[in-house]
Formats: structure tokens, sequence, C-alpha cells
């Protein structure tokens, strides 16, 4: 008999003013949000007052503060056992390269390889969330509502089943401000109509001429108490409406799911406003046979792209990388190695990584190795960025 590897998978929803933390495990049939009181739904972690402004200034102490509280919120899942390996994806509001570039480095401190650790935004969390519900809750378009500290905004998930895989699109439907200044001296009870009015206003319009199969509702701001003739649209036409608060902290533990292996979802695509578009490869003599190297697929956000790898030159101080659109046109690139120290025929090792500085920006660096004691390196580096 063979024993099943406790392989955890972590939904990691980093906010500046609260965090939570939800996993999942075989041996569970569904992710869990870690409650700070057992039996209760208190799933709000504090987080550390300084730490945004410390990642922010690029300091290393915010590198420190922020490995400290991945610790803290994987050591409250205890209860789940030691794990064999563990896949930990981080959502945050928007995803941005220093933070990627800081949870990365955090999580290597703790042990967590780079290949294991995932990145995304909220509205791919939600699309995550989204895909794992029954097929009924996602049938048309899905809405989502979040109640911030100022404003609501909306959200409308859509599906293009013209292509294959059907694209998903998450974009924002409308927004209002729900601050002192739209407020403008109302008493409670007058604001709270008020509330009311702009909110069902905003839900007729969105909705018009248009079929969703369900609405989600986050933030403590969201109300039954205001949200009276809002609440009774929304429910209406047999549709489903849910209130939580930890939509993207799940959303994002069934990322990291489907990304190391546990889930997957079958002809669907994310096509958020990050996602890389091109396939992109190399021509290289392999084992003795031509053949194509694959560097970067397409449908990953940018800021994870990487790739890393070493070859031996073949008689060339040009690299030639190869771009593949989805929708199939291709392109060539080439990046000459100036200055490149005169060897015998392969005697000269490349270092490449790569790497996007932005969503149609690939940044390729190389590094001359020599090869073994009888051609040293030369210490030369060069850097080019392919604009897609």
């Amino acid at each position: 008999m063979i024993n099943e590897l406790n392989e955890l998978a972590i939904g990691f929803d980093l906010c500046s003013d609260f965090s939570q933390i939800t996993f999942y495990n075989r041996k569970g049939s569904e992710p869990m949000t870690v409650s700070l009181v057992p039996g209760q739904e208190q799933y709000q972690i504090p987080t550390p007052k300084d730490l945004f402004s410390l990642v922010e200034q690029r300091s290393e102490l915010g590198i420190q503060r922020l490995a400290e509280f991945f610790k803290e919120g994987i050591a409250l899942l205890a209860g789940a056992g030691a794990p064999d390996g563990l896949f930990f994806m981080l959502t945050m509001k928007r995803m941005r390269p220093l933070w990627a570039d800081a949870a990365i480095q955090a999580l290597g401190m703790l042990g967590i390889p780079a290949e294991n650790v995932y990145l995304q935004d909220h509205l791919e969390s939600f699309y995550y969330y989204t895909m794992h519900q029954k097929k009924e809750l996602r049938s048309y378009n899905v809405a989502l509502f979040e109640y911030e500290r100022d404003r609501i905004v909306g959200y409308e998930l859509r599906t293009d089943y013209h292509t294959k895989p059907a694209f998903v699109k998450v974009e924002e439907a409308f927004h209002f401000y729900v601050d002192a200044k739209a407020r403008s001296g109302m008493g409670e009870a007058q604001w709270q109509e008020e509330k009311d009015r702009l909110f069902l206003e905003k839900l007729q319009e969105m909705f018009q001429g248009k079929t969703y199969s369900s609405a989600y509702l986050l933030g403590e701001g969201f109300d039954k108490s205001w949200a009276k003739r809002s609440l009774t649209f929304l429910c209406s036409a047999r549709r489903h409406v849910f209130m939580g608060q930890n939509l993207f902290s799940k959303g994002a533990c069934y990322g990291a799911m489907v990304q190391c292996g546990m889930s997957s979802i079958r002809d669907y695509l994310y096509a958020g406003p990050d996602m890389i578009e091109y396939n992109i490869g190399m021509e290289m003599l392999i084992r003795g046979n031509a053949e194509y190297y694959p560097m970067i697929s397409a449908g990953i956000n940018w800021y994870m792209a990487r790739h890393e790898c070493e070859f031996i030159l073949d008689d060339t101080q040009e690299l030639e990388f190869y771009s593949r659109h989805l929708n199939g046109t291709q392109m060539a690139h080439t990046v000459t190695l100036t200055d490149l120290p005169p060897r015998p025929n392969r005697a000269t090792r490349i270092r490449l990584r790569m790497d996007f500085i932005a969503k149609n920006r690939c940044r390729v660096r190389m590094e001359d190795l020599g090869l073994g004691g009888l051609y040293p390196s030369s210490g030369k580096q060069w850097e080019a960025v392919i604009a897609l």
C-alpha cells in the first residue's frame, strides 16, 4: 500500500490591514479558511502595520518582516500535519513586480522553492473561486460586489465560448463612492436610504439586458439594514446571491491547487490584463536533433514568467528567439552577443535568464561561462529587451 503524501496548497490573501489564509490537502473535501477562534468565522489576521511601507521602500527589513508574517500564517495550519510538500499562492488586490519579488524572496527564506510559489491578483482569485463552484452558479455571467473603505465596486465575470479554450474575463462594471464627501452631511437614516438607491441604480444599469447566474458580496460594509431594495433586486430572477469574507483566499487556494496539479480547469483560460499572450522559445540542437526548446508559455501572468537555462554556442554570436501569439502569428527576435571572446567552436557556454518587465516586454540576460579550465569565463554579460 502506497501512503499518500500530505501536500498542502495554501492561498494567502495579503492586505494592508487584515489578511487571510486558506489551505487544502488531499484528506479534505474542499479548502478550509483558518479562523483565529476555533468554531467561529474569524478569518481576519492582523497584518503588521509597517509591513507594506517597509516592502514598498525595498527594505531588507521588509522582506524579513514578510517572511515572519508568512511563517506565522503557516504555523496556524499545524492541525493539518507536517506537509511533505507546500504550494503557496499569494493574492493581493493588485500584484506588482515589487511584491512578486518580495514574496519569492520571503518564502525562499522559509525553504519554499520559487517553483512552488504562485502569484495572482484578487480578480484572478475570483475567477478560480467561480470555476470551482457548481456549474449552475456560473452558466451565465457572474457578478462580484466589493465594499471597500470609501467605495463600492462592481465586477462582471463573463465567458467567451467562441474561442477554444473559452476565454474568461473579469472587468469592472461600475464604482461609486460612499465616503464623507458623498454623504454630504446626511443623517444616518437618509444616508442609508441614499446608499441603497445608488447601489440599486448601478445594479439595474449593469444587469440591463444580461443574465447573471450568481452574485457575491464581499466586505463588512454590506448590511441588510440599508441594502434593502438593492438586495431584493439582486435576489430576483432566480439568481443565487452570497455574502462572505474569504472568497479571495479561497480562490487563491483553488489557484494553487490547479498550478500544482491537485485540481484542474479544462477548456477555460483566464484572460486577465497581466496574462502573457505569447509562447517564446528557441531552436536548438538537443542530443543531436534540431528541436524547438520552449521557454515561456502563454497564459501565465507576466510577473510569474521566468526561465533559466545553459547552452553551448555553435558557430554563432547571435541568439534567435521565436515568439508565437495565441492567434498563431509568429515573429523572430535576434540578440547579438557583442565582443564575445574569440574561442574555438563550441567552446563557449552561456547562461540565460529570461523574465518580463511588463506584459509585452521580455527581458533576456546572458552571461559568458566559458568552458571548463581551458576557456575560463570572461565575465561578460549582455542584456536585451524583446518587444512583443
